[in-house]
């Protein structure tokens, strides 16, 4: 066991030692015991006192000490070391009495020079881990040296046997320890050691030494063998290695001391210092800290320190010069074996110097020493005291101000001095040589000093450019006759002897270069590394040629740490040279060197990855710049030089293969990147480099590995660019010659052989483009990437070009050879990972967007997987496959859910894989279906072989399904799993036996779902456990008994569930898998317990409480199973169920919660801001979270009811009391449109309630009419198109209303039975014989009769609804789609009368609302002479105040004007047309209107401010202007912009020449509305109309400025901006949303006007955002809809506004309140439409402000920019027709464009030439300037009578055509804002009605209203009106009349189209 390299026995006893230390419980004391006494006896102290031996130590004694050591010293057991500490300090104490075995079987240390160290080691662990015994075990280490001391002082007889051994591993653990010491311990250790080192005592040491290695006795052979063995390791024992070690010994515990000085300056008791951080640290650490940083001592030392420290600096440099006159007297001989005298003088160097250092004192002789220890060159390869004097020098630099420089200069002089020191093969330090240990100690002086670094640097540099160098300082001991002065003399002078020679000059030169480039390097510092560059480029090409590769070599140090600047200048000159040197051979070195640094730079790039893609562009760039300059070469000289020029060019490619080999190197391409590759590709296609055999074999590799990162030689573009690439390509231009063609055609000819007919007519470009692919292609199917091939197929040039022919070739090559290599592969079964990525790729990118991607992935599938079956029984890859079905499924469902804002991104978390697909439904179903078709074929064929592989995978799959990701009632993948499970038969061979009878389905279904049920089974069970583990149920004392078992876990699970219940009604956190797991738990419980227990409310009501549609799904499933699995708890359960039911709706959950509740557009606030389909989404997913939850609830009670109709009469009941309920409750309901599908379901299943159950009368009367008024609640409301585009979601409501309308049609009443104390035979007659009844006092006739009429009103009604919605979702009117259903016609007048009275009797509300759906002259009559006749059964009825009114007010309607006292308010608008003569000035409609107005907030009034203003016209009694004054009042902002608009109406003309005869009025208000303010309010106006005068009176100071330039202008403009000051809560008039909080002065710019100044400027602007979309989310969560706090967000936002002087405003204030008003329209209605209505404020007559599009530019700059066509500038913005984002722009370009050809068409918008549209950047188009709207045209020309524009290129991007998809959904988008539109026309009309009296040049009285009224086609039904905008579009189609005005314009005024 001895003689191994490791000691066995000691690593097991050390291993033990840890593992005992480790497990402090469990390590008993009997353990511990083992261990001590596994260690030798000691004697008493009195027996070492007599000098006895205390024993024999043997080596298994040494180890078992030495682990009983690492035992105590690993221990976290305070215990166990109180009991071993005491047992190894006696051991140390007695450690040198002892005897020891005589062995030279030890490899580092003897056996007590081991035990020694090892000992004292742990023991100095200890003292840093336990604080309280550090001064026991330091006293105890002192007290042994002091032992060790002494024997040697009285002569031992065992000196160098023992007493040396124990000295030196005392002194190598001591030196070793990162134990912090302090000032007393070191002064503790001078003291023990100073008789040691008293010449006596070392005399006596060198004398047994010597007697003891001479002595031919017998019996001090081992002490012979031992000085012999230590000799021959190199470590011999002496009294200079026992100096050595004191002194270093010494300078390691000064070393630390000091840096826990410098940390801690406050005190010198080491317990109370921080010094943890030092003994975490070993000492090279310490001493580079120490060298590299300023020592901080503000102690006051006591004497005795400085005594010790300056005895300790004195014997320090004694015993340096000492060993300087040995060495020196030794020049020529060998040192004597163990003299140790320079790592002697090295150490005492240090120790003098940290001694001076601590003292804070310095004198010459140390410094001088310095000096002379530096230029002294050791006649031995040695640089210890070189390295030694270094470093002191740098700690006298840092921490002695004065001497800084010197020790700097002398470190400098130290460098450019020549001296053989350079040439030494030997390390200084971590593999330094002793140059570079230099350099970087004077980087580190410089670095903490505040030393000029560029002065050090100009320095060396100016020694390099004088040539002259460093005389080094000569002692005067050695030749006194030389003066010290001259310092410096020419590198070609004689000086003492010295002669310089080349290579001297050489050293120095390369000492220089390091030098500044080493400073550099270490500092780090950007400014100095850009000097040291340019110094060095400077010197480039001035020296020798090995000269210059130093310095190219010492750039590449550079580039990797300087910045990107200097990276790229110093590549771009290795570029240079390379490019300058191609053709000289004279530079050869030159050449090869900067080859080398290139390499070089690539290798060790890695350390800055950023650089990377910079790098490889410039080696790129420099291939084919190479390659550039070799072709004209070779133009120029003929092909004589092309083989050795080739040769230049591709020796770079072993630089691009190492650059591109680094792992973490991700190539990004670009369209510039793209480019070099393919140059660098078509290079080497043109000089042979992939077909030459000297190349091949050469380069090959280097090839291989570019390819490998090559990207695709085409990016994926949309436009065509490829063909022009290739011809205008320079390399391919210059490198063209028949000769070449024939021999290139030739070759590719011979690579695709199927393709050589084709071939014959490419030209010279593309043959040598697909040359390069099919090369590419190739090494890239080699490494195993078959797939990349598909890369090139995105590219619309490769697609559409007559290549691709060729380029399929290739891949079909590409992957036959990849199937080929895997088959190989196959055999020696070797196939690794990479073929599954492949695979996946291909999988991936059959689900491409591009059609020619997914062809070809499925054809590359297709011949893999025929190939290779058995990949798919790789879980991952069939996983991945039946994801990918399912994404593409949901691909082709999005087009149901959201019709006109396509989804094009669609995710699967089980697989990781995000795919995007085009906006073409067509093609998203026909890759569903191939994709379904061959993946049904491929997992047949797999499973054909490895049947049970896949069918365990299928199962897994299922398995594995996580309801929480996804939202699907469906999901394709799983189906595909289910059904290729289920062909597991056909493969089977039994079943081919079996007999075949017709209409029976023979397969093994029940076998593969046996399988996956027992696999759900099981993983369940294993969850199971898993639950009843969390509920620590601890087995019993009956823990054999199930029952008792179960009851415990019930008990337990009972509180979990209580538990679970309070923080859901608490609302903290909880998860929905939690809740899963918890119920189903709880369900399978309750299943198998005995006894029905109270857990069935918590099951039941925790669901419902969190109410969301996850949980309710849940709970459903849960109940069923339940219920199924026991049906004789279904009764109680169903009891809990309606009773939460019953819950919900009372605490107003779900369909019953107001969060979503509609209010009609005009009595909502009005917002100018563009349209925001976010907030639609929104909407969305909170209907779906109200009203799903509630129609997945209904859904299982319907599905119940069928099943109990007929055996359970008191769940029946149950139903009856549930709907009693629910119904009363009708009114509560939500009135949002996508609450019909659930009300209706709940009709529909209270329908089916009462037709299959048999009712006594009462109760079935009382049912119905329930029933009933249910029904017409809905129809109650104002008529609700569908919202949005779910498609979906209409089509759903349309079936389901039919079916409501079918149970309706068949509704019967039967009331035959009745509950009497007459006997039933005659109760039953009296009701056949038609006896009257108590049911509200009619007969069974009167109420059959009844039933009659409104199963009549509702049948019209349903009608009604199903012709909306077969209109909204067929728009188009197209054969395949659903149907309107026709109202009967042949009711007549009186049939309409008698249902619009029954309606009344109903409810007047409901009456009403049959205005909206007919359009028959009787409804509107009838229901007039009802209002007329019953007002008061209407004031509660806003929409039935207008019929009552009408236009204008009859004289037989006054007497009913009493009841306008008690009216509900109708919107703002309506009210202020009250205001108006037509009614006569009546002041009960006057005093209502006011009432109205004053009902609705101020900010819902503020949108109506133009027509408050005109109604002062008719102002006669003061009502409007009272109402102006309260507001005013009540809001500033209405205040500050109605005074502004009223500012605007006061003249008639933009000069304020002609006075409006209103003014009077409007001055009298507003200084009225002045007056009033006072205090805050006041200033506040004074401020902001301060602010506002100060801006807009800019346009005044421009005026004189008009003739000049623009320049001029702005000049004016800015110096005019510079004097705004911004003032606190100043706004633009144009955004009183938000505040004004800076301005970029900058901004302003000049507008072009003839004779007016209108400028625009950029304000900063605040604004407060209501957070209102996650307050309803709270209300839902809370079912509380008040008293919630509100949240608010403030965003900053740039607006640029433009102020215009001299032009009326106020008719684009009219068109814009206009838009804004549809824009809300269409919000309400949730279609996907895009207006942007911005803000125009009129503030004075022919002056305004107005709001600046943001990123925008009009079709006119466009036009100027040269873009021909709209399509054109889509390619060219947003990508190819194919990409996503051009299909998202083109989405957004419809919804705009038809938002606004519905708009312009009602409003009439003129002038619409390409300067007033906009177009921004997501692809909006937006209108802008309204000068000519309603019944003007510019000129009164009359060429724009197209009903809106809809020219050519808007067509070109939507499609071009009418019948492609886009241009459909632009017309349908059209239809259904028409549609949404009409409803509110009466309003819209209103709004211009009272603008009429404005004098507007767009009014031409009654008639503008006449034929505003006229485009909204108010006489037609709704299909009658689709119909109508279907003509509108197609007279718009590309219009002659819009393509002439558009001529005009350019003709005209130059505005191109």
């Amino acid at each position: 066991m001895d003689s191994l390299e490791f000691d066995l026995h000691a690593l097991i006893l050390d291993s033990l030692a840890n593992v005992l230390s480790r497990q402090v419980t469990s390590t008993t004391k009997d353990e511990l015991l083992r261990l001590v006494t596994r260690c030798p006896l000691l004697l008493p102290s009195d027996g070492l006192e007599n000098g006895n031996a205390v024993g024999f130590m043997t080596k298994s004694y040494q180890q078992s000490i030495s682990s009983l050591a690492v035992f105590a010293a690993n221990t976290t057991s305070t215990t166990h070391l109180v009991e071993v500490l005491p047992h190894l300090l006696n051991h140390l104490k007695q450690l040198p009495a002892f005897s020891f075995e005589e062995t030279l079987t030890w490899k580092d240390y003897s056996l007590p020079d081991e035990l020694a160290g090892n000992l004292i080691s742990e023991l100095l662990i200890i003292a840093i881990r336990y604080p309280d015994k550090r001064n026991e075990i330091i006293d105890s280490v002192w007290a042994f040296i002091e032992t060790l001391t002494e024997l040697i002082k009285c002569r031992n007889e065992h000196i160098c046997t023992v007493v040396l051994p124990l000295f030196n591993g005392c002194i190598r653990a001591i030196q070793t320890s990162n134990i912090a010491w302090d000032i007393q311990d070191f002064m503790a250790l001078s003291k023990k050691t100073l008789d040691l080192i008293h010449n006596d005592s070392l005399s006596f040491i060198n004398g047994e030494i010597d007697s003891l290695l001479q002595s031919v006795d017998p019996k001090e052979a081992y002490g012979k063998r031992l000085l012999a063995k230590y000799q021959f390791i190199d470590s011999p024992l002496s009294t200079n290695s026992l100096i050595f070690g004191l002194f270093t010994m010494k300078k390691n515990i000064l070393s630390r001391i000091t840096l826990v000085l410098t940390n801690n300056t406050n005190t010198n008791n080491s317990n109370d210092r921080d010094d943890e951080w030092v003994t975490m640290m070993n000492f090279p650490d310490v001493w580079n800290v120490l060298t590299g940083n300023p020592i901080v001592n503000t102690v006051t030392l006591e004497e005795d320190v400085k005594k010790a420290l300056r005895a300790t600096y004195i014997m320090a440099l004694q015993y340096f010069t000492e060993l300087t006159k040995l060495t020196e007297n030794l020049q020529g001989k060998e040192y004597p074996i163990g003299m140790y005298a320079r790592e002697i003088m090295a150490v005492c160097l240090n120790l003098a110097g940290l001694s001076s250092i601590y003292l804070q004192e310095i004198d010459d002789e140390l410094t001088g020493k310095l000096t002379s220890s530096l230029f002294n060159v050791p006649h031995t390869p040695d640089v210890k005291v070189q390295t030694a004097a270094l470093d002191v020098a740098c700690l006298i630099a840092l921490n002695f101000r004065h001497l800084t420089g010197r020790m700097i200069d002398t470190m400098r002089k130290f460098l450019t001095t020549s001296s053989t020191i350079f040439e030494l093969a030997v390390v200084a330090f971590n593999d330094l040589t002793i140059q570079q240990y230099a350099i970087d100690r004077l980087a580190c002086c410089l670095k903490a000093s505040n030393e000029d670094v560029n002065s050090v640097i100009h320095a060396f540099y100016n020694v390099l450019i004088t040539g002259e160098y460093e005389r080094p300082p000569v002692s005067p001991v050695i030749t006194p006759n030389v003066s010290n002065h001259s310092d410096e003399v020419s590198l070609d002078s004689t000086l003492s002897g010295f002669s310089r020679t080349e290579e001297q000059r050489y050293q120095i030169s390369e000492n220089i270069i390091c030098s500044i480039v080493g400073i550099a390097c270490i500092l780090q510092n950007d400014k100095i590394i850009n000097l040291v560059v340019s110094l060095l480029k400077q010197r480039l090409h001035t020296g020798t040629p090995s000269l210059d590769v130093l310095i190219l070599d010492k750039l590449v140090e550079i580039a990797l740490i300087g910045p990107e600047r200097t990276f790229l200048d110093i590549t771009e000159k290795f570029n240079v040279i390379s490019i300058k040197l191609i053709f000289s051979q004279e530079n050869k070195i030159i050449t090869t060197a900067v080859l080398k640094c290139q390499l070089n730079l690539a290798k060790r790039i890695s350390a800055r990855p950023e650089f990377y893609g910079i790098y490889m562009t410039k080696i790129l760039f420099l291939f084919v710049e190479k390659g550039v300059k070799i072709q004209d070469a070779v133009s120029e000289h003929g092909k004589v030089k092309v083989t050795a020029l080739a040769a230049e060019l591709g020796i770079l490619l072993p630089v691009l293969k190492v650059l591109l080999a680094h792992d973490d190197f991700k190539v990004n391409p670009s369209e510039d990147l793209v480019a070099m590759f393919r140059n660098v590709w078509f290079y080497c296609v043109l000089y042979g480099f992939v077909s030459e055999t000297t190349w091949v074999r050469e380069w090959h590799d280097c090839l291989v590995a570019i390819a490998q990162k090559t990207p695709p030689l085409v990016l994926e573009s949309a436009t065509n660019y490829l063909s022009s690439d290739l011809q205008y390509n320079s390399v391919l231009r210059r490198g063209k010659s028949e000769q070449d063609l024939a021999s290139l055609r030739s070759s590719l000819s011979a690579f695709l052989p199927n393709r050589a007919y084709e071939i014959r007519s490419f030209t010279f470009a593309e043959i040598v483009f697909l040359l390069s692919v099919y090369h590419i292609e190739t090494m890239q199917s080699q490494l195993g990437k078959c797939s990349f091939v598909l890369r090139y197929f995105v590219n619309k040039g490769v697609n559409e070009s007559k290549l691709v022919v060729c380029m399929e070739e290739i891949g079909d090559q590409a992957i036959k050879g990849f199937i080929s290599e895997c088959t190989r592969r196959t055999i020696a079964h070797t196939i690794d990972d990479n073929l599954r990525t492949q695979v996946r790729n291909l999988m991936i990118g059959a689900c491409h967007r591009l059609e020619k991607v997914h062809r070809l992935s499925i054809k590359y599938l297709d011949q893999l997987i025929t190939a290779l079956p058995l990949i798919l029984c790789d879980k991952r890859l069939l996983f991945l496959l039946l994801e990918l079905i399912e994404l593409v499924w949901q691909s082709c469902e999005a087009e149901y859910l959201n019709e006109y804002s396509p989804v094009y991104t669609f995710r699967s978390p089980k697989v990781g894989v995000t795919l995007e697909f085009p906006d073409t439904c067509n093609y998203r179903r026909e890759m569903l279906s191939s994709l379904c078709e061959n993946a049904k074929k491929w997992l047949t064929g797999a499973m054909s072989l490895a049947p049970l592989d896949i069918r365990g995978i299928i199962e897994n799959y299922l398995a594995e399904f996580d309801p929480y990701q996804s939202v699907n009632p469906s999901h394709m993948g799983r189906s595909i799993a289910l059904e290729i499970g289920k062909s597991f038969s056909k493969i089977d061979h039994r079943f081919g036996t079996l007999p075949r009878i017709p209409g029976v389905i023979v397969d093994n279904l029940s076998d593969f779902i046996s399988d996956y049920s027992s696999r759900r089974h099981y993983r369940g069970s294993l969850q199971h456990w898993i639950e009843v583990d969390a509920l620590k149920v601890k087995d019993s004392e009956d823990s054999h008994s199930p029952t008792k078992n179960l009851e415990g876990i019930l008990e337990q699970l009972k509180q979990q569930l209580a538990l679970l219940e309070k923080r859901v009604l608490a609302g903290t956190h909880f998860s929905l898998k939690e809740v899963n797991n918890t119920l189903h738990l709880a369900a399978a419980i309750l299943i198998a317990s005995s006894k029905v227990d109270d857990i069935i409310q918590y099951v039941v009501w925790i669901p419902v409480y969190i109410f969301k549609p996850e949980s309710i799904k849940l709970a459903t499933q849960i109940w069923n199973w339940i219920i199924t699995e026991k049906p004789e708890i279904e009764k109680r359960i169903m009891v809990e169920i309606v009773n939460s039911w019953i819950w919900a709706l009372r605490h107003r959950m779900g369909l019953f919660s107001g969060a979503l509740d509609v209010k009609a557009p005009f009595v909502n606030k009005m917002l100018y801001a563009p349209s925001d389909k976010e907030s639609r989404d929104k909407t969305y997913q909170l209907a779906n979270y109200l009203f799903g939850s509630h129609i997945t609830w209904i859904q299982f009670l319907s599905s119940r009811f069928q099943a109990v109709r007929y055996r359970s009469p008191e769940i029946v009941n149950l139903y009856l009391r549930l709907f009693q309920i629910t119904l009363d409750y009708c009114d509560s309901m939500s009135n949002h449109s996508l609450s019909r599908e659930a009300r209706f379901e709940i009709l529909l299943l209270g329908f089916k309630v009462l037709q299959s159950n048999h009712m006594e009368a009462l109760i079935e009367y009382q049912f119905r009419s329930r029933l009933y008024r249910a029904a017409f609640a809905w129809f109650s409301l104002s008529p609700k198109w569908s919202y949005g585009g779910n498609k979906r979601a209409t089509l759903t409501d349309y079936k389901l209303l039919q079916e409501v309308y079918r149970v309706v049609d068949i509704d019967k009443v039967e009331m035959d039975e009745i509950l009497s104390s007459v006997p039933k035979k005659n109760s039953q007659a009296a009701l056949a014989n038609g006896s009257p009844v108590f049911i509200a006092d009619k007969t069974r006739e009167d109420i059959i009769k009844q039933a009659a009429q409104s199963k009549k009103l509702l049948l019209l009604f349903l009608k009604s609804e199903l012709g909306r919605l077969a209109t909204w979702s067929n728009p188009l009117n197209a054969t395949d789609q659903i149907k309107e259903m026709l109202v009967d016609k042949t009711l007549t007048d009186d049939g309409w009368k008698q249902l619009i009275r029954h309606a009344w009797d109903i409810s007047p509300q409901l009456a009403v609302q049959l205005t909206a759906r007919f359009q028959q002259p009787v409804v509107q009559n009838e229901l007039h002479t009802l209002i007329a006749n019953n007002t008061a059964e209407a004031v509660g009825v806003v929409e039935a105040l207008p019929l009552l009114l009408g236009e204008k007010l009859a004289q037989n309607v006054v007497p009913r004007l009493k009841y306008l006292l008690y009216w509900a308010p109708v919107p703002p608008i309506t009210a202020i047309t009250y205001f108006s003569p037509s009614y006569n000035y009546n002041p009960l409609v006057l005093q209502y209107a006011m009432r109205a107005l004053e009902y609705h907030p101020v900010d819902v009034v503020f949108f109506y401010i133009p027509q408050i203003v005109q109604a002062l016209r008719h102002d006669k009694l003061g009502y409007v202007e009272r109402f102006i004054m309260n507001a005013a009042q009540i809001s500033q902002l209405f205040a500050h912009q109605i005074i502004w608009n009223m500012k605007a109406n006061m003249f008639k003309d933009e000069e304020s020449s002609i006075p409006d005869t209103l003014k009077p009025t409007l001055d009298r208000i507003i200084d009225n509305i002045v007056d009033s303010l006072s205090g805050k309010d006041k200033e506040f106006f004074e401020r902001e109309f301060t602010f506002f005068n100060n801006v807009t009176s800019i346009s005044g100071k421009l005026k004189p400025y008009i003739k000049k330039s623009k320049e001029e202008k702005k000049q004016k403009i800015d110096e005019e901006m510079k004097k705004i000051k911004v003032d606190i809560g100043v706004y633009l008039p144009s955004n009183p949303e938000g505040i004004v909080i800076g301005i970029d002065y900058k901004s302003g710019r000049p507008l072009q006007s003839h004779a007016k100044a209108p400028f625009m400027a950029t304000f900063k602007i605040r604004k407060t955002k209501n957070d209102s979309d996650e307050i309803k989310e709270v209300l839902v969560a809370r079912a509380d809809t008040e008293g919630l706090p509100r949240k608010e967000k403030t965003i900053d936002v740039w607006q640029s506004a433009i102020f215009k002087v001299g032009d009326d405003c106020r008719q684009d204030v009219l068109a814009l309140q206009l838009i804004a008003i549809f824009k809300n329209i269409f919000t309400s209605v949730g279609l996907d439409l895009y207006l942007f209505p911005y803000r125009i404020v009129a503030t004075a007559p022919g002056c305004g402000v107005i709001d600046v599009i943001p990123k925008s530019i009009s079709r006119d700059q466009l036009g100027r920019e040269k873009v021909n066509s709209l399509y054109d500038y889509f390619l060219t913005r947003y990508g190819g027709l194919d990409s996503i984002e051009f299909q998202k722009a083109r989405n957004c370009f419809i919804q705009s464009v038809a938002a606004y050809s519905v708009v312009s068409y009602l409003l009439q918008f003129k002038d619409r030439h390409n300067g007033n549209i906009m177009l921004d950047d997501a692809g909006h188009i937006i209108h802008i300037d309204f000068g000519y709207i309603l019944e003007i045209a510019p000129g009164g020309i009359t060429f724009e009578s197209s009903p809106f524009k809809l020219t050519t290129e808007m067509i070109q991007v939507m499609g071009g055509s009418a019948d492609v998809q886009p241009f459909k959904w632009f017309s349908e988008l059209c239809i259904k804002a028409y549609l949404a539109s009409r409803s509110y026309a009466e309003q819209i009309i209103q709004c211009v009605a009272l603008m009429l009296g404005s004098g507007l040049p767009c009014f031409k009285g009654e008639r503008t209203l006449k034929n505003l009224r006229t485009r909204f086609q108010l006489d037609k039904t709704e299909r009658g009106a689709a119909d109508f905008m279907i003509e509108r579009i197609n007279q718009s189609f590309e219009n002659r009349r819009t393509v002439w005005y558009d001529s005009f314009q350019k003709a005209t005024n130059g505005i191109p189209y």
